[in-house]
């Protein structure tokens, strides 16, 4: 156990004396599954301007591109079939549609994303805040071990799913004794994606197939990097938002008292009152504090919405998917088979559970920034001057309303949009059910 911590997690020193966020071990998986998708901005990073990147993201456009139309193609052929053998296809050219999205949201020219990315890699991440604060460091730490754990298992996830899609069909032929003959007359080998290929003749003869085969496996990885490596991209970054949230709120809460200074005061009737305030120079360091907290605010708002609008498309279109495809991947479970369950089964947890894990880490966002117009409240502006105290008044008019991350600006992302889905799917599965 402790080889397996210490060879996939950071020790205590890196995590201390880091530099560079590209030192972390979750961020070199990350940027190693990204440059095969050419999806991390190296150039904006390391200054590092890879070679043939235009050309790695045309390759992948027209490996996409085949595969979707291919599948198409199949669907088109085969819609004698029963619904249930051409809903594998449906759930599949769905997914190259989406991975298709991302392809073209993470593309070089995309200055949205890889502006973002490159902030967060130098400005955003909280390596370069942990200093500021004994408190800090202590977030600073904790989002740094929740990223690790979190990177560790969507990797594993995304490698036992893509085992698991692929295997299964190569299984089925080898059960069936189809590997024991070159060129089948009577059946057809059993593949990952169905495409509509007929010059190769994938589903009869060997040696096409290992093409095909070799095809399917490396969609399916480049897929899997498109679905998880970019939400786990996202999901680090709402980490350290979600961190430098809960360093505000600490800021706010132990804001200092004033010192016991009393002063009097004359009413009208020439009675003395007494009263707590905060001296002249102590109201300079509170106007700083001040100023500090309303600047990081307007920083994580700032960096929210930038998030938002780089990654509104992707999480439209997903959101989309998951709705339908939720659909589909309920009624191929619904024959209760085992062929089915073991090929659908895995499939519809990792995606319900991709959907309910990405919906909850967004809506911390939302959650956090809801406790700012309580802790705004809470601060100590009755022993302020009349300067500080409108400070105050302004700052918690600007955080009334919660920071939320929303798709193409118009869809807020979280928990109701989540269970909005998943009922919707489960309609559609009933209603589909019953015909």
């Amino acid at each position: 156990m402790e080889r397996l911590k210490k060879k996939f997690l950071d020790d205590e020193s890196v995590v201390c004396n880091a530099t560079k966020v590209t030192d972390f071990r979750h961020i070199q998986i990350m940027r190693f599954h990204l440059n095969i998708a050419n999806g991390w901005p190296g150039y904006e990073v390391e200054q590092k301007n890879p070679k043939y990147k235009n050309l790695y993201s045309a390759v992948q456009i027209v490996l996409n591109q085949f595969c979707m139309s291919a599948g198409i193609k199949y669907l088109i052929l085969n819609l004698d079939r029963s619904f249930f053998e051409l809903g594998h296809m449906m759930i599949t050219s769905l997914m190259g549609f989406v991975a298709f999205a991302r392809i073209l949201s993470t593309l070089p020219q995309r200055t949205k994303y890889r502006n973002l990315a490159a902030s967060f890699l130098t400005k955003l991440h909280l390596l370069f805040f942990k200093d500021s604060s004994e408190y800090a460091m202590k977030t600073y730490k904790k989002v740094h071990f929740i990223s690790q754990i979190f990177t560790m298992c969507v990797t594993l996830q995304m490698f036992a799913g893509i085992a698991l899609f692929n295997c299964i069909p190569m299984w089925n032929n080898y059960a069936s004794g189809k590997y024991k003959h070159r060129v089948l007359y009577n059946s057809t080998f059993d593949h990952t994606l169905y495409l509509a290929v007929p010059v190769l003749k994938i589903y009869t003869h060997m040696e096409a197939y290992v093409i095909g085969w070799i095809y399917n496996w490396v969609m399916s990885y480049l897929c899997s990097v498109a679905f998880c490596m970019l939400d786990l991209y996202l999901n680090l970054t709402i980490f350290n938002i979600w961190g430098h949230f809960q360093i505000l709120l600490n800021d706010l809460a132990t804001f200092p008292l004033p010192a016991a200074e009393v002063i009097s005061l004359k009413n009208n009737r020439n009675a003395n009152a007494i009263a707590e305030m905060y001296s002249e120079e102590e109201s300079k360091q509170i106007h700083k504090k001040l100023k500090h907290c309303i600047d990081y605010h307007r920083f994580i708002k700032h960096w929210t919405n930038e998030m938002s609008e780089a990654f509104g498309p992707i999480l439209l279109v997903s959101y989309t998917f998951y709705q339908v495809s939720g659909c589909l991947l309920l009624l191929e479970c619904s024959q209760m088979t085992t062929a089915a369950l073991m090929r659908y089964l895995p499939l519809t947890i990792i995606l319900f559970q991709q959907l309910i894990v990405a919906s909850v880490i967004i809506e911390l966002i939302g959650s956090t920034s809801e406790k700012l117009k309580d802790a705004v409240y809470g601060l100590p502006w009755q022993y302020m001057d009349t300067k500080n105290r409108r400070i105050v008044c302004i700052f918690l008019h600007n955080v009334q309303e919660p920071i939320q991350v929303k798709a193409l600006g118009v869809l807020n992302v979280g928990v109701t949009t989540m269970a909005t889905v998943l009922k919707t799917s489960l309609s559609y599965f009933t209603f589909l059910r019953s015909i």
